[in-house]
Order: C-alpha cells, then structure tokens, then sequence
C-alpha cells in the first residue's frame, strides 16, 4: 500500500482537553482524503497526561513528542523529517468538517499553488473569525485585511492553524522563521516569503474549521508587546517598496511622540526589542532578496486577485537594488 500523501499535524501542550473536544473531528477527515491522510499530534512536552491520552483512546493517531516545546515553531523540525507530500497544520483548538481537508487538497493540482487556507470560524458557528486577506498599509506597518468570499481566490496570508502546506516547498523556505519566537505574524511572515518567492496561497471559503479563540495563548499584557515587535520585524526583514518605506519612516516619527503622550508601555517595549533584532532581521532580508521574484506592489495586486501589467523593459521598480 502506498504511504498517505497527507499528515494532519495537531499542536498540543496540555491540552487534553482540547484533544478531547476536538481530534476525533480531525481523525473522520483525514479518513476521507483520496490517497490517505495520517492523524500525528505533535506535543511539546505536556505534562496533563495528553500523550497517555492518546495513547489510550486514539492508537491510530501517530505521537511525535518534540525535544522541546517550542510552540508553533515545533512544526519545522517535524516537516523535515516526514515525507507526506502535503501537511495540515492545526491548532488543538480547531475542529474541522468531515470534507475539512478533501476540499483544501485539490488545489494542489497548479504547481504553483504554496498553500491553501479554510475559513475559521468562531467555536459555535456564528461568527467567521478568518477568511481571504489583503494587504495594506496602516500606520507605517503592513496589515492583513479580511473580506468575506464565496469562492475559492488568492489570500496574502495563510492562517498557521487552519491550512494545508506543500511540505516541500514550507520546508525549503526554511517552515517558521525563529526570528518571531515566541509567537505572533510567524505564519504571516511565510505566506508573504512565498509570495514574493513566485508561489500562490489560496482560500477555499467552502473548507470549514471551528476555532475556540485564545483557548491556545492566554491573553496577557505582554503579548501587545510581542505583536508589536514582530509587526516592525515583519516590516524590516520582507517590505523593499521605496514609497512602503519612506511612509513607514514618516509614520515612526509620528508615533513615537503621540504614543509617549498615550504611556504607551507595551509599543516603547515592542519597538525597543525590535530595534534589538533589526541586525538580524536586515540579515535574512539580504539573504533572501535574491530569490524574489515580484516586488511589494506585485504580491499585493496578485492577491486581490489583479494580475500586475508587465513592467516595460528598461523601466527601474519601485524596489531597491540588492543589499551588499
């Protein structure tokens, strides 16, 4: 028999009871994936009895216990090592429908194609909580925007807890980049590499997810510190528009003084560990420019689903040459 072509990775740190409430939806979708589709739940270390769990009540779902919990960041090292052709990556938190992965997975036929996302939803149903993004600029800083859609179409970014991978290309763009740790725009970060790589994300609004909001990361005041940082980190390491950049610089200036009137504790300490990491973020930006192949301007037309006109030959981008 041949091996399945699909792995449906489940995050876990003591969340048992989030196993509990949602793994047997994942296990009935990945029984209905045309050329199989294997169930492992990926656990950072638990201390709640999860893998004993598991081991109990679910012996067809595979275990794989990381070194050490490095959350989402767990994901890359086991996408080296598997050999699925393609990975779902899914919160605990996140129950699918039983056609959930059969209607992502399709998709895949265009080689082109990086990712594809379901819509998420909030945990009864009643509410979309993610679907198509788009990007803009606000305040100095990239943002993805979410419109609602009834048919399948470009998304900037592909949500990390609800959206099935090309594991050889997330693996050869190096899966999420550290640079974020401990969590925030990691996923963002790699929807917008393989933008600008020449790759495509997709939506499929008809694949259906359930997400009970913040039942994985706790709300604390420090994590506005956090989504601080790694937006100005995002922004350093992929954004090259001159006109994105000299906008971004103006709004810096700006904010600084009207978030000092505000005490604005969490944006001083997010832009303060960000400009600790601005060596290493420039870095990777140098490492990576050679390989883009569309400029800011592209991926952002692309993804609203406008094909950019071809550039006439002679005529300089918007982009900068290549850092030396």
């Amino acid at each position: 028999m041949a091996d399945p072509i699909c792995a449906a990775v489940v995050l876990n740190y003591n969340g048992r009871h989030l196993l509990e409430e949602n793994l047997s939806s994942v296990v009935s979708a990945a029984q209905k994936v045309e050329g199989g589709c294997d169930v492992i739940v990926l656990d950072n270390l638990s201390t709640d009895g999860s893998v004993e769990f598991l081991k109990k009540n679910y012996p067809e779902v595979i275990v794989e216990v990381a070194p050490s919990n490095r959350i989402l960041f767990s994901y890359n090292e086991l996408c080296q090592r598997i050999r699925h052709k393609y990975v779902v990556l899914l919160n605990n938190d996140i129950r699918v429908c039983d056609d959930s992965f059969s209607l992502l997975l399709p998709h895949f036929s265009a080689p082109d194609v990086f990712a594809v996302s379901a819509t998420l939803m909030d945990a009864e149903g009643t509410e979309i909580t993610r679907s198509r993004t788009l990007g803009e600029l606000h305040r100095g800083l990239f943002r993805a925007t979410f419109t609602q859609t009834n048919e399948a179409g470009p998304t900037i970014d592909a949500g990390g807890g609800c959206t099935v991978f090309d594991r050889e290309k997330f693996v050869a763009l190096g899966g999420f980049d550290d640079i974020y740790w401990p969590f925030y725009w990691e996923d963002t970060d790699l929807s917008y590499v393989a933008w600008k790589r020449g790759f495509r994300l997709l939506l499929e609004p008809r694949s259906i997810m359930y997400h009970r909001h913040a039942a994985t990361i706790q709300h604390n005041p420090k994590n506005t510190a956090v989504c601080s940082r790694n937006a100005y980190l995002f922004f350093w390491k992929n954004i090259t528009d001159r006109a994105l950049i000299v906008q971004h610089i103006v709004w810096i200036f700006f904010l600084i003084p009207w978030r000092a009137l505000r005490w604005d504790t969490n944006y001083f300490r997010g832009l303060w560990t960000a400009l600790c990491k601005l060596p290493q973020a420039l870095k990777r930006r140098r490492e990576m420019k050679p390989l883009w192949t569309r400029t800011d301007a592209e991926v952002w037309a692309l993804a609203r689903g406008v094909v950019p006109a071809a550039q006439p030959v002679g005529e300089p981008t918007n982009e900068g040459s290549p850092s030396r």
